[in-house]
C-alpha cells in the first residue's frame, strides 16, 4: 500500500467497531470501574475481549504456574466457550467472533514451544470439504476457524472436493468425523448422494452437515434415511463445534429431542435467550432467500415471507403496546384479543406493512425484537402480572419467540422442498398475457466483445451496502434506534470500507473484465432461439419452465414469437473480479487474519455484483433504454429501470446447467471464468446473466 494510503486508517478497523458495538463487555457494565481481575480470569477475557495487547506477557505469568497445555485447555479454551455461547444467544457478532479466534490463534502459537513434542491440545479431528461442484468456502472455512481454535484439528480439503477425496482423508489422518458444506441447492442433493455411498460401503464415521440451503427438516427427513450413523446437522461454525464436542463425548445424536422452543419460558433471561436463538434462526434462513422468494412466493397458504414478517410486527406490535400500558400500572385495562379477531388482526397487519421493502421491514421487526427485550431487561421486572387469568410470562412467550418458531418451522420447510420441486416441475406450455414489445432495440454490434479497462472507483459506487454490510459482514441493527445504526455506519463500518477498497485499488486485488454480447432471437413456445449472426441459423436454444399458475409467466414471453415475423435481441454477460481475488482471500485466511479474511472476502465478492449492475447500465445504454433509470443507484437493486437481468439457478431460470449454454454464447474463459462441473464459475467472484430489454420483463418465481 502507498504511504498515502495508509495514513487513512490509523487505527485498528475492527477493534474500533466492536469497541463502539457493545454497550458493554461482558460482566462490565459501561462507566463502571475496571473490574480487578486474576490472571485467569485476565487470560479468559484476552480471548472474550479479542484483545492482543498485553497478550504475551500475561502468557509469560501463566507459563510460572500452569504447563502451556494446561494453560489452553483449562483457560483459554473457557474463554472460546464463553464467545460461542455469547454468540449463541445473539450477543456476540461474527466480526467480534474471528477476532477472539485470531487472540485464541496467537496465544496457542506462543505456548507450543513451551509444550513438549508428546503434548497435545487436540480434542478430535474432522475432515472438512465443499462438496463436488461448490465454490463457495467462507462457511466451511469458519468452521475451520472456530473448532481449530477450540481445541480441534482440522484437515480442510477445500472447494469442489469429491467423496473419494474426503474418504481418503478420513483414513489417512483417522479422523473422528467428516464434515461436508455447500451454499447451493444442489449441494444439499450432492450430500445425499455422498451418504449413500458411505451406506453403500458400510463406513461408520459421524458426519457434520451445514450450509445455506440445508436444513434440519430436510436433514431429519431426507439425510437420515440413507445414512443410519450419527448425522448432525449445523447451522453454523459453532453448532459443528458442539456437535463435535457431543462426539468426542460419545454421546447418541438425539434425533427428536424436546424443543424447549415450544414451551412457554416463567423467567425472563429465558425469554430474551430463546428469543435470540429464534430470531437468529430466522436471519439464518432469511440468507438463503432471494428478494423475489422474500416477497412474492408464496411461503404459508398464500402468504409470502414478507406477508409472515407483517403478520409477527403487527403482533408484536400488539403486544409491545400492551407491556407498555403495564409499565404504566394499567394492566386491568388490556383486553386479550379473542379468536374470533386473529383473521382481523392478521390481514390489518400485512396490508399495512405492504408497501416496506426487505430491509424496513427486517429493520422494524428487530425494532420490537429490541423494544421487547428492553421490556424484559428492566430491572424488577413483574411476570406474575395476568391478563384475563393468563400470567404474562406465558404472553410474551406465545407472541414472541414461540408464534416465530411455528413460522420459521414453515419457512424452513419450504426451503427443504425446493430441490424436490425444481427437479419434479411439470411442463407448462399455457403462454401468459405478456403483450409483445412495441419496439425492439437495435445493438450496436452483433457477437461478443472483452472489456477489460475499468477501474474501480467506476465500480464502487454500484456496491449494495445493505447486502455487504449486513449480510457479508454481518453488522445487523439489532437493537440500536434508526438514528444510532446511521451513526454507526458512518463513523464505524464505513471506515473499514474506504480502507479495503483503498487497498484492493493500491494492491490490485480485484481487476474487473467483462465480456459480453447480443444475438438474434426468438421466442417458441415456452423455448427461446438462438441464431447465429445471420439471424437465420439457429445456434442453440434455452428452455425455460413456465408458472403453472396465472400469470403463467415464462422468461420466452419476453420476446418476438417465430410466428410474429419480427426479430429480436438477447444481451448476455459475465462478469468477474478475477481469481487473484480469491487467492488473496486464502492467503488471509492462512495467515490467521480472520477479520480481513471476512471484510475481504465480503467486499469481493459484492464487487463482481456491482461489476454486474454496473455492466447492465452499459448494456442498457447501448440499446437506448436507459431513459427511465431512477436517479438513485439503490434503487436499480429493486429493478427501477427498463428490463431486466436474470441469472440461471434463480427463481425465473431455476436450472444452473444452462450456464454450459451461456459460456457457448460468451466464452468466458477469454477472461478466466470458467465452469465446475456442476456449473458453477470459477472464480467464486463471478457472475453471469442474460439480459432482457422488455419493459414488462421483471422479477418473477417459476
Amino acid at each position: 500500500m502507498s504511504d498515502e494510503s495508509s495514513k487513512k486508517v490509523v487505527y485498528d478497523p475492527l477493534t474500533e467497531i466492536l469497541k463502539y458495538y457493545s454497550d458493554k463487555k461482558p460482566d462490565e457494565k459501561k462507566g463502571d470501574a475496571p473490574v480487578a481481575r486474576s490472571l485467569e480470569e485476565t487470560l479468559r477475557y484476552h480471548i472474550i475481549d479479542g484483545e492482543k495487547k498485553d497478550l504475551e506477557t500475561n502468557l509469560d505469568q501463566a507459563l510460572k504456574k500452569y504447563s502451556a497445555l494446561d494453560i489452553i485447555n483449562t483457560i483459554l479454551l473457557e474463554g472460546m466457550k464463553t464467545v460461542g455461547e455469547l454468540f449463541g444467544k445473539g450477543e456476540m457478532q461474527l466480526p467480534f467472533v474471528l477476532q477472539s479466534a485470531e487472540v485464541m490463534k496467537k496465544a496457542v502459537a506462543y505456548l507450543e514451544p513451551h509444550m513438549p513434542r508428546t503434548e497435545s491440545a487436540q480434542k478430535g479431528t474432522l475432515v472438512l470439504a465443499t462438496v463436488k461442484g461448490d465454490v463457495h468456502d467462507i462457511g466451511k472455512n469458519l468452521v475451520d476457524i472456530i473448532l481449530t481454535n477450540n481445541g480441534y484439528k482440522v484437515v480442510n480439503l477445500g472447494i469442489k472436493c469429491p467423496i473419494d477425496a474426503m474418504l481418503a482423508a478420513v483414513e489417512e489422518h483417522r479422523a473422528n468425523a467428516v464434515g461436508m458444506s455447500g451454499l447451493l441447492v444442489k449441494s444439499t442433493l450432492i450430500m445425499k448422494e455422498n451418504l449413500e455411498v458411505m451406506t453403500e460401503r458400510a463406513l461408520k464415521i459421524p458426519v457434520l452437515l451445514g450450509g445455506a440451503a440445508l436444513t434440519k427438516r430436510y436433514v431429519d427427513e431426507d439425510l437420515r434415511q440413507v445414512f443410519r450413523e450419527p448425522l448432525y446437522y449445523c447451522e453454523d461454525a459453532f453448532a459443528g463445534l458442539r456437535a463435535m464436542e457431543q462426539l468426542m463425548r460419545g454421546e447418541v445424536v438425539q434425533e427428536k429431542a424436546e424443543n424447549i422452543l415450544a414451551i412457554p419460558a416463567e423467567a425472563s433471561k429465558e425469554i430474551i435467550k430463546r428469543l435470540k436463538i429464534v430470531r437468529h434462526q430466522w436471519h439464518k434462513a432469511l440468507g438463503t432467500l432471494s428478494d423475489e422468494d422474500f416477497s412474492t412466493r408464496a411461503i404459508s397458504g398464500t402468504w409470502s415471507v414478507h406477508n409472515i414478517l407483517a403478520h409477527i410486527v403487527g403482533w408484536e406490535t400488539i403486544l409491545t403496546d400492551w407491556l407498555n400500558t403495564i409499565s404504566r400500572g394499567e394492566a386491568d385495562t388490556i383486553t386479550l384479543y379473542d379468536e374470533n379477531r386473529f383473521d382481523e388482526v392478521n390481514a390489518s397487519s400485512v396490508k399495512q406493512y405492504t408497501s416496506l421493502d426487505r430491509a424496513s421491514l427486517t429493520d422494524l421487526w428487530d425494532q420490537k425484537h429490541g423494544e421487547i427485550i428492553q421490556f424484559l431487561d428492566q430491572p424488577g421486572c413483574n411476570l406474575t402480572v395476568t391478563l384475563q387469568g393468563t400470567p404474562l410470562w406465558k404472553i410474551i412467550s406465545e407472541y414472541t419467540y414461540m408464534h416465530e418458531r411455528h413460522h420459521l418451522e414453515k419457512l424452513q420447510a419450504w426451503i427443504a422442498r425446493r430441490p424436490k420441486a425444481m427437479a419434479a416441475a411439470p411442463v407448462i406450455t399455457r403462454r401468459s398475457a405478456v403483450p409483445p414489445a412495441e419496439t425492439i432495440p437495435q445493438p450496436p454490434f452483433l457477437g461478443t466483445r472483452i472489456v477489460e479497462t475499468i477501474q474501480l472507483n467506476t465500480v464502487f459506487p454500484f456496491i449494495n451496502e445493505v447486502a455487504l454490510f449486513r449480510g457479508q459482514w454481518q453488522f445487523v441493527k439489532g437493537t440500536m434506534t434508526d438514528e444510532a445504526y446511521v451513526r454507526f455506519i458512518v463513523e464505524k463500518v464505513r471506515p473499514v470500507f474506504d480502507y479495503w477498497k483503498q487497498r484492493s485499488i493500491d494492491e490490485k486485488l480485484l481487476v474487473p473484465k467483462v465480456v459480453y454480447g447480443y444475438f438474434p432471437c426468438q421466442s417458441d413456445g415456452n423455448d427461446l432461439i438462438v441464431y447465429q449472426d445471420d439471424a437465420r441459423t439457429e445456434r442453440l436454444r434455452f428452455h425455460f419452465p413456465r408458472q403453472a399458475q396465472p400469470p403463467y409467466l415464462c422468461l420466452s414471453d419476453f420476446f418476438a414469437s417465430v410466428d410474429s415475423g419480427r426479430m429480436d435481441i438477447l444481451g448476455a454477460h459475465v462478469v468477474t473480479v478475477g481469481a487473484q481475488a480469491s487467492d488473496f482471500s486464502l492467503r488471509l485466511f492462512g495467515g490467521d487474519s480472520y477479520s480481513d479474511y471476512l471484510y475481504f472476502h465480503g467486499l469481493s465478492v459484492e464487487t463482481a455484483e456491482a461489476l454486474a449492475e454496473y455492466w447492465h447500465r452499459k448494456i442498457r445504454e447501448e440499446l437506448h433504454i436507459h431513459q427511465d433509470d431512477h436517479a438513485e443507484i439503490k434503487k436499480w437493486f429493486q429493478q427501477k429501470y427498463q428490463g431486466s437481468r436474470y441469472s440461471f439457478g434463480y427463481p425465473a431460470c431455476p436450472d444452473l446447467g444452462d450456464q454450459k449454454l451461456l459460456f457457448e454464447l460468451l466464452r468466458p474463459e477469454r477472461i478466466g471464468v470458467t465452469l465446475s462441473e456442476e456449473w458453477q464459475m470459477v472464480p467464486e467472484q463471478s457472475t453471469s446473466a442474460i439480459i432482457v430489454h422488455h419493459p414488462k420483463a421483471k422479477y418473477f418465481n417459476v
